[in-house]
């Protein structure tokens, strides 16, 4: 039996964007396992049946000495798991679980950079310290005998095969999680509400204060308009809000905020459009997801939400931390049905023939059958 361990930061973000290939590669004669911080989500994950190695590993430590620490911790658990292959996600643990791979020597590894992080989307000072030196190591790491990469869109697929950081045969498109098209079904909106909702951590490079700011100035020209914002703050990123901050916002009647919350197919079934101005994506599942429920979307033209948003087709693209033209496009389909739509079935289309759950976990499956034949 093929033996098929993952590395993740959190056990949320792998319920998020994993679990349907794992139980996938389980159901096809994988053996799994999970290494994550493991929390509240750990019960789905046992229940699956799946082996759990919780580690340590921090996504905001810089400690060389504890990163140290873990690395040959988790050397000693691919000692003890004995992997065919790693697959490792986000670039923390693909730093440190690519150096534990090749210590151990007798594992493929599939390294997928989802998102590419904090460190490559943000201009702050720490980032633009730390940038360099990881993509001397990225480069180092991708570049690795029986390495080989899933990256979620085209345009991070080139930057990383013209930087040299990977082979073209070395490195394989999947456009994101994946979207269950039974769970997320298409419905029709309802006319009779004007609600605009963001999915996403509470983050700075999420573009949330854009969405702040656009919602006070849509609520000029249409004031029964409701900005939803979905999703939790996240202490362990550099760049979340407080609760405090984002009550204050919410004090201020600009938005409501729901936190988190689990049932993300009514709460789109009740939006009549869906909006992310993100600073930078892997490929938003948030977005796919609201292509699936058949949702008019206003998006910012970043990579990522462009691999998602056609321009005029499914959508609107406006450029990044631009408050006013988000508001604008936001305005334009709140004033326009027919347009929402025509954007909201073609998005709809695009769902099912792009970023389906069969179609990725088919694709996933194909890499480890890939790697593990060398």
């Amino acid at each position: 039996m093929t033996k098929l361990h993952f590395v993740v930061n959190e056990d949320w973000a792998f319920i998020s964007h994993f679990y349907e290939r794992a139980v996938a590669a389980q159901e096809d004669g994988y053996s799994v396992e999970i290494s994550a911080h493991l929390g509240e989500k750990r019960s789905i994950l046992d229940e699956a049946g799946f082996a759990l190695s919780p580690h340590n590993i921090s996504r905001s430590g810089t400690n060389p000495l504890v990163e140290i620490r873990n690395l040959f911790a988790l050397v000693k658990v691919f000692r003890t798991s004995k992997p065919d292959i790693v697959h490792l996600i986000a670039l923390k643990p693909i730093v440190i679980g690519a150096i534990a791979a090749r210590i151990y020597g007798k594992a493929q590894v599939v390294c997928a950079p989802i998102g590419m992080g904090y460190l490559f989307s943000s201009s702050d000072r720490r980032a633009r310290i730390l940038q360099p030196i990881i993509r001397f190591i990225l480069r180092r790491i991708l570049n690795l005998r029986n390495t080989h990469v899933i990256i979620e869109n085209d345009e991070d697929c080139a930057s990383l095969i013209s930087g040299k950081f990977v082979k073209a045969s070395n490195i394989q498109v999947i456009k994101g999680a994946g979207v269950d098209l039974g769970l997320y079904q298409a419905t029709p909106e309802n006319l009779e509400t004007q609600v605009v909702t963001m999915f996403a951590r509470v983050l700075r490079d999420k573009g949330v204060l854009d969405f702040v700011a656009a919602a006070n100035i849509v609520h000029t020209q249409f004031p029964k308009a409701v900005f939803q914002l979905v999703g939790d703050c996240d202490p362990g990123n550099p760049t979340s809000f407080s609760e405090h901050e984002v009550r204050s916002w919410e004090s201020a009647g600009s938005i409501t905020w729901l936190g988190y919350r689990t049932d993300v197919p009514a709460l789109l079934a009740s939006s009549n459009i869906i909006c992310l101005p993100s600073y930078r994506e892997g490929l938003p599942k948030t977005l796919i997801e609201a292509c699936a429920a058949q949702r008019a979307i206003v998006a910012t033209d970043v990579t990522g939400c462009r691999e998602v948003v056609n321009h005029g087709s499914n959508g609107l693209l406006v450029p990044v931390r631009n408050p006013d033209l988000l508001a604008a496009a936001i305005s334009q389909l709140l004033g326009d049905q027919v347009q929402r739509t025509t954007f909201a079935k073609n998005g709809r289309l695009r769902a099912e023939n792009e970023f389906a759950s069969p179609i990725v976990i088919e694709k996933t499956l194909a890499v480890y059958k890939k790697v593990i034949s060398k």
